[in-house]
């Protein structure tokens, strides 16, 4: 909270396999600044280019957008909240 108040700074908390708002909220990060994602290329690159723009956004000294999340969110949502490792390693390995 200091630095947030004192210096202007932004967190944000992203995470796969866990309950990343939750997680978040432990450590003083609010719900909209955290987002679940699946920890895979098409998650990844979703979570690249959200960062990519609230930095850019930031840079120009303008507020990261409510809405900055949005395509993680609704990746995540689409392709099943539960058990996102389970289903990785599943799509990604063989039992023998």
């Amino acid at each position: 909270e200091t630095q947030k108040k004192e210096h202007d700074w932004e967190f944000i908390f992203l995470g796969a396999n866990i309950d990343a708002i939750s997680t978040a909220a432990r450590i003083g990060i609010g719900a909209s600044r955290a987002a679940n994602y699946h920890a895979d290329n098409q998650g990844t690159k979703k979570n690249f280019d959200a960062i990519s723009e609230a930095v850019s956004c930031l840079r120009q000294n303008c507020t990261i957008a409510e809405g900055w999340k949005e395509e993680i969110d609704a990746d995540f949502k689409s392709r099943g909240s539960k058990g996102s490792k389970r289903n990785f390693l599943a799509t990604h390995f063989q039992t023998v």
